[in-house]
């Protein structure tokens, strides 16, 4: 199951969250603040210095509301996570790009001074049985296949010529370049070796989108992702033994700590922490023949369970919580020139070890702006979650009426942008209501925790975690 750590539980207060607050629009538009004028309010508002008995913290948030004319219900049953500080701060903090020193890094952390080979993607032998076939179709000696035209043929036939010229032998290994290379769509560097008797591949990409590192032991993922599937999907699916992995979270978090301390990342914490099953890939993609999740086929478990943990930075011991959207969302077709995707740091681990490692849209360190930011009252704060959750999600009372299950309220920083602004964002505390969503038994949907709503700490108004503002 997920848990969020690195936090602690605090709260002093059991009464008052009903009580009034100021006026918070009732539309379902985000507002979007002046960051100049936003961190004046961050730092001219009450007196923060017992700071959760002045946020009138209660130990649990709890209530049920309904609204769209009964199509949505929302019940709370939450537990409250709170940082472990005693003064909130606010930030900025700016993208990067991987550098060379990056790339040095990462190939002494994860080949361990053993040679990096080129991922190979066709060999010379394949080459040339490909360039015998399109000669035959061109020739009329056999019917053109997979939807090749006949015009395509000169043009397929070259390449097939060319790779049969330089492409290597079966095989072969030939050594990768240690540094970025132009592949006419970005620069990567791209390679695999073997390290303690694996197989190991780690790719870096620098793109002018979003850079990104990506460490892998097939078949525990690829490039794209980690071959994981939340333990609490997988249902009655296996015996009940082998649901729970043969080590702690404790001891997965040792390994994770362990490699971001290697790769000297020392300003990150573990947010939260998921555990997982390892599943073939092929399976996983299998489309409708797999069936459900809680049908899931035991002989497609790649190795037991493990864990799944999520990095983030800090500022002053703080941390940017960790979000499952990307950021990357847009309002409009012309904003896309503004996407900025949230910095993302990914470890996966088996009682072996790591076995996946993803490193998206790096951040510079972030700067504090301020050390204590003053905050609206926690009671302020639900009382604009109960008007805003249905707002939000006024599309609902076209439905068959659905329930929101509140199970966590998570106070932490968030990066901010300009609308039409990439590359720079200011880093403020908000008011995460993490739930899940109830879906027909028959619908073959199953229940993610998501964000429900997302709250401004400073001033109370809504943020769209997808649109990053």
């Amino acid at each position: 199951m997920k848990k969020t750590i690195s936090l602690v539980l605090a709260g002093v207060l059991a009464l008052g969250l009903l009580t009034g607050c100021e006026d918070t629009p009732d539309t379902p538009a985000v507002i979007v603040k002046d960051q100049e004028q936003m961190l004046e309010t961050a730092a001219n508002g009450r007196e923060n210095s017992a700071l959760f008995a002045s946020l009138e913290v209660p130990d649990r948030f709890t209530g049920e509301w309904t609204g769209l004319n009964g199509k949505l219900t929302v019940k709370a049953d939450a537990e409250i996570l709170l940082p472990n500080a005693d003064k909130i701060p606010t930030g900025r903090v700016t993208a990067r790009e991987f550098t060379q020193d990056d790339l040095d890094n990462f190939l002494r952390v994860f080949l361990k001074g053993q040679p990096y080979y080129e991922v190979v993607p066709i060999t010379k032998q394949r080459a040339q049985e490909m360039l015998e076939r399109f000669q035959a179709m061109q020739q009329g000696e056999i019917p053109l296949q997979n939807g090749i035209d006949y015009e395509d043929l000169p043009d397929l036939i070259a390449q097939a010529a060319e790779a049969a010229r330089t492409a290597p032998d079966e095989n072969e290994l030939r050594l990768a370049p240690t540094s970025f290379v132009d592949n006419g769509y970005f620069s990567e560097m791209n390679g695999w070796g073997t390290v303690d008797g694996k197989t190991v591949h780690l790719e870096v990409i620098q793109h002018e989108w979003s850079d990104r590192a990506a460490y892998f032991i097939p078949p525990y993922g690829d490039w794209n992702y980690s071959y994981t599937v939340l333990s609490e999907h997988v249902g009655d699916a296996l015996p009940h033994e082998r649901i729970f992995p043969a080590f702690s979270e404790d001891d997965a978090l040792r390994m994770g700590d362990a490699l971001m301390a290697d790769l000297g990342l020392d300003n990150v914490i573990c947010d939260q922490i998921e555990t997982v099953f390892f599943y073939n890939n092929a399976y996983l993609n299998g489309g409708e023949d797999r069936g459900g999740w809680a049908d899931m086929d035991p002989d497609a478990l790649i190795e037991g369970t493990g864990y799944k943990l999520r990095y983030v930075r800090c500022v002053n011991g703080f941390p940017i919580s960790y979000t499952p959207y990307a950021g990357n969302a847009v309002e409009h077709e012309a904003d896309h020139d503004a996407v900025w995707s949230y910095e993302q740091i990914e470890v996966c681990v088996t009682a072996d070890g790591v076995v996946y490692f993803s490193w998206e849209s790096p951040y510079h360190e972030p700067t504090v702006e301020l050390e204590d930011t003053q905050l609206m009252s926690f009671p302020e704060i639900t009382d604009i979650f109960q008007r805003m959750i249905m707002v939000k999600n006024s599309y609902l009372e076209d439905g068959d009426g659905t329930t929101y299950y509140v199970n966590r309220v998570h106070l932490g920083l968030m990066r901010i942008k300009a609308k039409d602004t990439r590359g720079e964002g200011l880093l403020i505390p908000v008011w995460d209501f993490w739930g899940t969503r109830d879906f027909p038994a028959d619908s073959g949907e199953y229940v993610d925790e998501q964000i429900l709503l997302t709250v401004n700490a400073i001033d109370g108004t809504v943020i769209d975690r997808n649109l990053g503002y």
